[in-house]
């Protein structure tokens, strides 16, 4: 089995082992583990679970990756619609699913073909944990439904682009977490959707807490469902830390009052600089106090017509642009209608997280940076790439792409993190491949 060197070197550090001491609680040699650290040797399952065991980690923790230095994966048409797979629901044929472009062990979009008729209500699945950007490719107008009960907000038209700037391709939606949803046809007209699911970033919170005792998680569920009044996530914060309200105050020096009037008007002027000096005096984030600032309505969804994006076109870069829905309290899900019109684009696109493009019409070429060197691959209407973060990258020719992104890799919670971070950049470059020992080797 072929570990990864760094994160062995990680883990031994973290837990204050030597290689030898390692090697001595595994039962492995040191010649051994020392070619593992440097990457020229394997080890036998048995010798690998003894690591695990030796650092009390799982084994999947010292894994390697299965593929490693990806910049681009791209899907052909052909391909993608070669992964169709039907889908039976309520005793029809109801979907066909795609899958686009992604690397092995990651989310990857998907296309539906929307087959339930006009005249049928369609039946909800259960929701999931990860956001999604849902957007109508047409050409025909969609039915949505997101609620048992039909109502304004739980039954809407997710409508086609049949006038101008058809690379905007229709309506588009954000999705929250576990939200109910269904699609049926508007009328006879064939129509498709493209869904991006999202990373989640409490997907990691909820994978630890399906391990936690019953007792400990009816607390935390209490202690979430309190958050929602004001102030109850401070009384977490100072409780952690053996505070009162009264003692955090005297500590930054203000009065009991003002802390009181900061919860009731935290984005004042005078609301920001008390709850961050109470932050500074006892050592917590004070931007975690701050109200999110919700665009929902009251199922969680966010829309954007055709009409929205339209009124949003831009020139960017030698692209015309224009953006699907978006909400500030899902800052890391992204998505952009682009228009590719020639070859004269001004500026290679290059992102802190990955992306996710779908060729909606017509032939373009993408093409990235790769060692030095520039590499591209042809793509029509259904064609589909993947792009690592930070990899500058570029389409030509004449054609709509429809651009998605999420927080996978650098998420918003990772920009407040390297933001709190001494030193960030100093950090990332020693964290980086590290093999440094603690100094006691």
């Amino acid at each position: 089995m072929r570990l990864d060197p760094f994160k062995l070197a990680h883990w031994m550090n973290a837990r204050k082992y030597t290689v030898a001491q390692t090697a001595d609680l595994a039962g492995v040699s040191v010649a051994t583990l020392h070619r593992v650290l440097s990457g020229t040797g394997e080890l036998a399952g048995a010798d690998a679970h003894g690591v695990a065991v030796a650092l009390s980690i799982g084994l999947s923790q010292l894994e390697a990756a299965a593929e490693q230095g990806l910049t681009v994966v791209h899907r052909s048409a052909q391909s993608m619609r070669a992964s169709r797979r039907p889908i039976q629901r309520d005793g029809i044929h109801f979907y066909n699913y795609y899958t686009l472009a992604a690397p092995d062990r990651r989310v990857a979009p998907v296309i539906l073909d929307i087959l339930c008729p006009a005249d049928r209500l369609p039946a909800l699945n259960n929701g999931h944990l990860e956001p999604a950007i849902t957007v109508n490719l047409g050409p025909g107008d969609i039915h949505g439904r997101w609620g048992e009960e039909i109502t304004p907000d739980t039954w809407r038209v997710l409508e086609a682009n049949t006038g101008p700037d058809r690379w905007i391709t229709g309506d588009s939606y954000i999705e929250p977490s576990y939200c109910p949803h269904s699609y049926s046809l508007a009328s006879e007209r064939p129509a498709r959707i493209v869904s991006y699911t999202a990373h989640s970033n409490i997907a990691a919170l909820i994978a630890e807490a399906n391990a936690w005792p019953a007792a400990a998680f009816d607390e935390a569920a209490k202690a979430l469902a309190s958050c929602a009044a004001s102030g109850a996530l401070l009384d977490l914060v100072l409780a952690r830390r053996m505070h009162t309200r009264a003692s955090a105050a005297a500590a930054a020096g203000v009065p009991l009052s003002r802390l009181d009037e900061a919860f009731a008007a935290p984005l004042s002027s005078a609301g920001i600089t008390v709850l961050r000096r109470v932050g500074r005096a006892i050592g917590f984030d004070y931007r975690v106090l701050l109200p999110p600032d919700g665009q929902r309505d009251v199922v969680g969804k966010t829309w954007a017509t055709v009409f929205d994006a339209r009124a949003g076109k831009r020139e960017w870069a030698g692209y015309q642009a224009a953006s699907m829905a978006a909400a500030s309290h899902l800052p890391d899900l992204v998505g952009t209608f682009l228009r590719a019109g020639g070859t004269d684009v001004a500026d290679d696109l290059v992102d802190h997280a990955e992306t996710h493009y779908v060729v909606a019409d017509g032939s373009l070429t993408l093409e990235w940076q790769e060692q030095g060197s520039v590499r591209s691959a042809g793509l029509t209407a259904d064609g589909s790439a993947w792009v690592a973060p930070f990899v500058r990258h570029r389409w030509r020719g004449d054609g709509a792409v429809l651009k998605f992104g999420s927080g996978a890799h650098l998420s918003y919670v990772d920009w407040l993190e390297l933001s709190n971070t001494y030193e960030p950049a100093r950090t990332l470059r020693r964290g980086r491949h590290d093999l440094s020992g603690w100094g006691y080797e």
